[in-house]
């Protein structure tokens, strides 16, 4: 068994720069509710480092010929496809798994930093690239077809993102590589049991700037976890009433669990990468890699969602599948039609006319001599 850096060392954490107390802070945490806030952390690498990657390779791709676009829209495609992909992220999270408390105040989709869903990001992706299709009159497919690669590699960026926050873990595994985890519940909130083993989420709210409250709310933990009463205990008020009467309450870790994040920057990530490469080095029909992106992806999500622990409070759809099998399992059916969509009437890549950005100017009448 083996536990998470941040149980270990009270100091861990994701961030690389920040600025705090006047100044830029170094692998050194921002206070929740300080004036301080972060500049770069894992998450944000993951993110610059896909963005410039994706420029680079969609510049590679023009000039062999494989992406038939002016060279000029390069940058433009992926401004399009981050905007996309930004914007489905937040709301898939919201929709695919809390619509209870975004859209009972719809800032939080803005103010609260709890991540984005994949899914949410590749349909974003996918509404965004189909306008900017049909703005530079190109096939949809095959700009689509660009970002099959991109999400693949940043699958591995921030799943290994994933793990170094401690979240979205496996399930209860006695693996050797098995890992402990801080205990979060609903929105990643910590979890912390009191001396008769309730437990309570820590829930934190600003309520003006530079003023927190902070207070424990009665949570069910539908996994197994152990509470570390080794470490020095914490006071913390009983809900938002006033004068709540404090309690003394622990941490609580996971029970052992499958490292899936890491599974998943390998399968959902390494793997299909791997594959899409090889597939996009043989393509030469517009879709191919779009359909067996979505096959590929979903059939391999699918899978590797055997080893993950469904959302707190989701649990499984029809006593079965989790939010993510179930979703994925709409990719591949979405893939088997645009399979048989791009058979029917296949379009050679090559055929595809590379023009200017933009209206084209109507040809004026030569000149008889």
């Amino acid at each position: 068994m083996l536990d998470h850096p941040a149980i270990s060392n009270p100091e861990y954490t994701t961030t690389i720069l920040a600025w705090e107390d006047g100044g830029l802070t170094y692998f050194k945490g921002v206070g929740f509710g300080s004036d301080g806030f972060v500049i770069l952390d894992a998450f944000y690498l993951a993110y610059l480092t896909v963005f410039v990657v994706s420029i680079l390779l969609l510049r590679w791709w023009q000039k062999r010929g494989s992406l038939r676009i002016h060279p000029t829209l390069c940058l433009d495609t992926v401004l399009v496809a981050v905007a996309g992909a930004a914007f489905g992220g937040r709301l898939g999270e919201a929709v695919f798994y809390n619509p209870e408390y975004f859209f009972s105040e719809p800032s939080r989709l803005i103010t609260n930093a709890s991540g984005m869903t994949i899914h949410g990001v590749i349909i974003g992706a996918v509404l965004a690239l189909w306008l900017w299709a049909r703005w530079i009159r190109k096939p949809f497919l095959h700009i689509l077809d660009q970002g099959t690669i991109i999400i693949a590699f940043g699958t591995i960026l921030g799943r290994v993102a994933n793990f170094l926050a401690g979240e979205l873990w496996g399930r209860a595994s006695d693996l050797p590589w098995a890992v402990r985890f801080w205990l979060r519940g609903y929105l990643s909130r910590p979890v912390y049991a009191n001396g008769a083993g309730e437990t309570f989420e820590l829930v934190r709210e600003v309520t003006r700037p530079g003023e927190v409250v902070a207070y424990l709310k009665p949570a069910a933990v539908d996994q197994g976890f152990e509470v570390l009463r080794d470490r020095p205990a914490n006071m913390f008020p009983v809900g938002q009433e006033p004068n709540a009467a404090y309690q003394l309450v622990w941490r609580c870790v996971t029970d052992p669990r499958h490292p899936s994040q890491l599974y998943q920057a390998l399968a959902d990530g390494l793997l299909l990468l791997i594959l899409l490469i090889a597939i996009r080095s043989r393509a030469r029909t517009v879709g191919v890699l779009t359909s067996s992106f979505l096959i590929l992806y979903g059939v391999i999500r699918t899978a590797t969602e055997l080893f993950r622990q469904p959302e707190p409070g989701l649990g499984f759809v029809f006593g079965l599948l989790t939010r993510g099998q179930l979703l994925s399992l709409c990719m591949v059916i979405a893939g088997v039609l645009v399979a048989g969509a791009i058979r029917r009437r296949p379009q050679l890549i090559a055929d595809i006319p590379v023009t200017e950005p933009g209206p084209q100017p109507a040809q004026s009448p030569s000149k008889q001599p």
